[in-house]
């Protein structure tokens, strides 16, 4: 997870570009809630958010050519009988594309940080879908987590180090909560967890195994890889040994993984 520092303006334009449109965590007398819903069209598809703050209103896209595209691309590969999961789904941005595209679409969403969940739980109620919303993070063990939110991200968490000031959250395993909450297996999903995606390799080995998970969307963070030890080589390894054979990176660190035998 990047320290505001270290962010130059290409990861800047990178996380615009991934439309993980993410935002710190606001002091209470930072925000500023608005009444009137902002209301955009994304890959032909119109939605609406209700911000949170005006930090969060910056997010939101002003050039949506760039998320077109991507949009575009990800409804060539999916369709109404999929299993979407949205890991580090934030506001609800990819959520309320792809459910407003896909009205029966099964949509399940991850967002740890209570005040962020709660304006992806509004802002989904605002578009109309129907999503089951998961209040843990995910990772490669069940348990708990401290978010240090004195190094906050613009996903609203912070990374899992310690300064003193800590959100706890329950984290758990992808093949854990199928296994044990009854959820539907994948068979696409996205990821932006900001370094955690290994992890999320590490503790879904079943489930990205699945022959009916066929196609996964992860942002790759350089630094916070390393910090864990790993790299996006070792990302795109754990996707190759689960049977994805076709990797591509779309825009930089964004990364398709999909199995060449699996169709729609």
């Amino acid at each position: 997870m990047y320290e505001v520092t270290e962010m130059v303006s290409g990861r800047i334009a990178l996380c615009c570009i991934l439309y993980y449109l993410r935002v710190t965590i606001m002091d209470q007398n930072e925000e500023h809630p608005s009444d009137e819903p902002v209301q955009t069209t994304i890959g032909g598809v119109d939605v609406r958010f209700r911000v949170a703050s005006e930090r969060e209103r910056q997010f939101l896209p002003d050039d949506v050519e760039i998320y077109d595209e991507i949009f575009e691309g990800m409804f060539f590969e999916m369709n109404e009988n999929d299993v979407f999961f949205d890991i580090g789904a934030h506001i609800g941005i990819n959520s309320c594309v792809i459910g407003r595209r896909y009205p029966e679409i099964d949509i399940v969403c991850f967002e740890p940080h209570p005040r962020t969940r709660e304006s992806l739980e509004a802002n989904l109620e605002l578009n109309g879908i129907e999503a089951l919303v998961m209040d843990c993070a995910i990772s490669n063990s069940d348990g708990t987590i401290a978010f240090d939110t004195q190094r906050d991200t613009p996903g609203g968490m912070g990374e899992v180090r310690h300064s003193g000031q800590r959100i706890e959250t329950p984290v758990r395993t992808l093949d854990s909560i199928i296994k044990e909450d009854g959820v539907p297996s994948p068979t696409v999903l996205m990821s932006d967890i900001e370094g955690e995606e290994i992890d999320l390799l590490r503790g879904g080995s079943t489930t990205f195994s699945s022959p009916t998970t066929r196609l996964a969307y992860i942002v790759t963070h350089d630094q916070p890889l390393e910090r864990l030890g790993s790299s996006k080589q070792e990302v795109e390894d754990l996707l190759g040994s689960y049977g994805f054979d076709e990797l591509e990176y779309i825009r930089d660190n964004f990364l398709k993984a999909k199995k060449s035998g699996r169709s729609e």
